[in-house]
């Protein structure tokens, strides 16, 4: 009987036992479960942070872009004012250099609409066959414009 009672309370120890370190087990199941949660707050902090990182970075680039444009306009502001708007024949008009020397017809011209776009597109000279026209092209808008003689020739 003397075994059975110690047999009685080694099982009775180890029940303790069990019951203790299932306690324990909740606790670090609690603690895993914090950690956890600690852990997904983290990564979403994470998560926005880059997103703000990625934000300012493209709000840098489009600071600088326009840091950019704001230079070449004042350049282009600058060297514009150097051409003005002449009549080289009856009805066509475009920019050519205040500081010209004549004659007309050997003088750089500029497309009046290109020009007024920021863009310096030299008129290209070419002969029209029938009638003995000329006519002066621009490549980058396409526009052709025919007229027979120069405002200074003669």
């Amino acid at each position: 009987m003397y075994a059975e009672i110690q047999a009685a309370i080694a099982s009775a120890r180890v029940l303790s036992d069990i019951l203790n370190a299932s306690k324990d087990l909740r606790n670090f199941n609690e603690l895993a479960s914090a950690v956890s949660e600690v852990n997904a707050k983290l990564m979403q902090a994470t998560a926005v942070a880059l997103a703000s990182q990625e934000r300012q970075s493209a709000l840098s680039t489009e600071i600088d872009k326009l840091k950019q444009e704001i230079v070449h306009l004042k350049d282009w502001a600058a060297n514009a004012e150097n051409y003005e708007v002449l009549e080289f024949s009856t009805g066509l008009f475009a920019y050519a250099n205040k500081n010209r020397v004549p004659p007309m017809k050997s003088m750089q011209k500029f497309c009046a609409k290109c020009f007024k776009d920021h863009f310096e597109t030299i008129l290209q000279f070419q002969a029209v066959e029938v009638g003995r026209q000329k006519s002066l092209v621009c490549h980058r808008c396409k526009s052709t414009v025919v007229f027979r003689n120069y405002v200074d020739e003669t």
